[in-house]
């Protein structure tokens, strides 16, 4: 059995924390990170391609937050826990291209 351990692409969360103001870390970013982090490698466990999660700097969007950049592909804002499979679908789409 082999296993693809090169990611097909890579989806950046911003994990920035402000001490004042609006943040994407305020918005609860790092839990977005987590879910897509383990939601990815379940994926990736079923034979989906291998989509790696990283944390980021700030984006420049703070009042939009949280706030992700798939490489290659769409930028989101706002995103919740309930988004996570939409933006792996979107990551996925972006490494078939």
């Amino acid at each position: 059995m082999s296993f693809n351990t090169k990611p097909s692409t890579t989806v950046y969360v911003c994990t920035n924390l402000r001490m004042s103001g609006s943040s994407c870390a305020n918005r609860k970013s790092k839990e977005v990170l987590k879910a897509l982090q383990a939601r990815a490698d379940a994926r990736a466990l079923v034979g989906g391609p291998l989509v790696a999660v990283r944390p980021s700097v700030c984006m420049g969007y703070c009042g939009d937050g949280p706030n992700i950049k798939i490489m290659g592909g769409e930028f989101f804002h706002g995103v919740r826990l309930e988004d996570v499979d939409t933006v792996l679908d979107e990551a996925e789409n972006v490494a078939g291209d």
